[in-house]
């Protein structure tokens, strides 16, 4: 064992890697097989679109450094070849070539921004409803008490008035 602490991260990305590579290993020797079996059954169709299968594996494979170009190359041709013995000119003129999926464009974390900016949006604007809602009940609260006081000095003014008036008679019948 290692005592080294960066041999020993290595060794955990090495197991990574090599668990990896031993799954597309798996996974081109399926794509050979599956080849093989159809020129056994000498269906020409399906050898061909498996071969085509197969060489697309290939070139991902050595892209990403499973295998060499070359191992690539050499196994590309002879399924290629194998899968030309059985199959025709209508069989690779009937070959669809598969849809390339689509590409997810940005990252997890930019969505989750995205998705954060837009809940921020909504939930400013749903502030700015509440405060104009609340910025009107306060403005009919301020006419409302504006009112009041309005009708309170009138009724004071009335009742100071009144009050002289008495007052005036008070000191009329004094008289």
């Amino acid at each position: 064992m290692a005592n080294i602490k960066s041999q020993k991260k290595r060794i955990i990305t090495n197991e990574k890697a090599r668990m990896r590579n031993r799954a597309v290993k798996s996974e081109l020797k399926t794509a050979t097989r599956r080849v093989k079996d159809a020129v056994a059954a000498g269906d020409g169709a399906a050898a061909y679109s498996a071969a085509c299968a197969a060489c697309r594996l290939m070139d991902k494979a050595a892209s990403k450094g499973v295998i060499h170009k070359n191992q690539a190359a050499n196994r590309k041709s002879g399924i290629m070849a194998l899968a030309n013995s059985v199959a025709t000119a209508e069989d690779k003129a009937a070959y669809v070539k598969p849809a390339p999926k689509a590409q997810k464009t940005g990252s997890k974390k930019a969505a989750a921004k995205e998705a954060r900016k837009a809940a921020m949006a909504e939930a400013s604007a749903e502030k700015a409803k509440r405060r104009e809602k609340q910025l009107k009940e306060e403005k009919k609260a301020a006419e409302r008490k504006a009112k009041e006081a309005e009708a309170a000095a009138k009724a004071e003014a009335e009742a100071a008035a009144a009050e002289a008036a008495e007052g005036e008679e008070a000191a009329a019948d004094a008289e």
